[in-house]
């Protein structure tokens, strides 16, 4: 719904967006469709953040063999489809030129100021909570703008997080943000720290040009295989996803990437000490090969580097020309002050990873992280977003909000490995419903919903009669299946 709104006559736009990303042009699209005024600042001179290889920016964390771990239309906004004849995991390339037609198509990117990075933000003076009476946008340039709304859409792939280890490396090490090509690993050898999707990407890469390669883990990790019965695996799952309990759907996950490629135990890789779900992930059709083939070697924790050498947790050492930390990043909002919203070990106090509930009028957008594609689900947070701002739905009480953010840690405690890398963990499906259930909350008397735990995030629990009889029944399918 079009729907124009104009700030009061002390601010200057209805909304601020900072960043030109994913997240910054799912918001602009949603802001420009209803008639809000807006003003939208990039760091860089380009749309499409870490997919542009060459962004000036310096968010760029693609390299040249870069392509999607999600499917193609599980990836593309809903209301901007990629093309068919696309392939099914497009390249970064490609990627990249899908936002700039969206951008284009939309008439974004006349409206982005580019080459002004956002130094602060901060509440305007007033009664109330930080942010009652607006926001001042201050950019590096020393321009000033006044706004009711701050949608921060600068990504939280930014900021390398490094580990501290003791000892030095005297070989060459980078972090897989600045990895681009692999020539860099021709006769080298070469150890890579994680096995996050960029990790196993590098290893992979490195693996036909290397004299070795070393693949760390300390827990050990579940390899989800791109495909599944000749289908992208994440079109084996629908919108009903959502309504299994959490038990059923880690039990139907984890029977169907057992038929597809077995145990990562069977297939040359440590047990992992959780299980599926239980940790976000890694996503990759060639590891299981070359680790098969001996290309690459999984190996344990490193306990410290020591030259040219690096010493495992297990006694072992190995000499290594170039170590690749692929060991994540670290949310960073520097424009923000801790006063207004503080960042601790990645974890940010929203609700549902979008509303800070004691700053009216301050939204976090693209800062979460799930099986699959987040670029889409930053859409439903831009139209939930809009219809705050356009009155088209509300927002439950503060006390309602923290208490969410409060279970909702607690939630991710119990269910998934403590680590930094899951502080932004949402289910994809249930998500999206949790999303859409919020934009029906309308405020008037006797609709007013209290929040569900489960919407953002499932949590095991105890399964009822009718769910086990459900995971029985899977479970002899599925092992009928593999019996085949």
């Amino acid at each position: 719904m079009s729907r124009s709104t104009f700030p009061p006559d002390h601010l200057d736009v209805e909304a601020v967006v900072i960043g030109a990303g994913p997240a910054g042009l799912a918001a602009a699209k949603t802001l420009a469709a209803r008639g809000v005024s807006y003003r939208q600042f990039e760091k860089g001179s380009m749309v499409g953040g870490l997919w542009r290889i060459d962004n000036d920016n310096g968010a760029a964390a693609a390299y040249e063999t870069l392509h999607l771990n999600s499917s193609r239309p599980r990836t593309a906004f809903p209301s901007h489809p990629m093309p068919e004849d696309w392939p099914d995991y497009p390249s970064h390339d490609l990627v990249a030129s899908y936002f700039q037609d969206l951008a284009d198509r939309f008439g974004l990117t006349e409206r982005i100021t580019f080459n002004a990075e956002v130094v602060a933000v901060e509440p305007l003076d007033g009664d109330g909570p930080p942010g009652a009476e607006g926001w001042q946008v201050t950019t590096a340039t020393g321009e000033t703008v006044t706004t009711r709304a701050v949608l921060v859409a600068n990504g939280h792939h930014g900021v390398p997080r490094l580990p501290e280890l003791p000892g030095s490396f005297t070989g060459t090490s980078f972090h897989s943000h600045d990895y681009r090509e692999p020539t860099v690993f021709d006769g080298k050898r070469v150890l890579v720290l994680g096995v996050g999707n960029s990790g196993m990407d590098i290893a992979c890469d490195a693996a036909p040009l290397a004299e070795q390669v070393l693949l760390s883990t300390r827990h050990g990790v579940h390899v989800i295989p791109k495909y599944a019965f000749g289908k992208p695996v994440d079109q084996l799952s629908s919108p009903l996803t959502a309504r299994l309990p959490f038990t059923v759907e880690r039990a139907l996950y984890e029977l169907l990437v057992r038929a597809s490629v077995g145990r990562p135990q069977d297939r040359g890789l440590p047990r992992p000490d959780h299980r599926l779900l239980g940790a976000h992930p890694t996503v990759s059709s060639q590891l299981y090969d070359l680790v098969g083939h001996g290309d690459i070697e999984v190996v344990g924790d490193v306990e410290a580097l020591e030259g040219d050498k690096v010493r495992f947790t297990d006694g072992r050492v190995e000499a290594v020309d170039v170590l690749v930390y692929a060991t994540g990043y670290q949310v960073s909002l520097p424009f923000l002050a801790p006063a207004v919203l503080e960042v601790q070990d990645n974890q940010l106090p929203l609700y549902h990873r979008v509303v800070a509930p004691e700053r009216p009028g301050l939204y976090l957008l693209g800062f979460i992280q799930t099986v699959g594609a987040n670029i889409a689900l930053m859409e439903h947070q831009a139209e939930w977003v809009g219809d705050l701002l356009t009155g088209e739905a509300v927002l439950p009480s503060v006390e309602e909000m923290r208490d969410w953010v409060r279970r909702d840690r607690r939630a991710m405690a119990r269910r998934y490995l403590r680590s930094e890398r899951h502080t932004m963990q949402v289910d994809y499906w249930r998500y999206i419903r949790a999303i859409e259930q919020e934009r029906q909350r309308k405020g008037q008397a006797g609709l007013r919903i209290t929040p569900r735990l489960g919407d953002a995030v499932a949590v095991t629990r105890g399964v009822s009669g009718r769910a086990s009889a459900a995971l029985r029944l899977v479970s002899e399918r599925a092992a009928d299946r593999v019996g085949r």
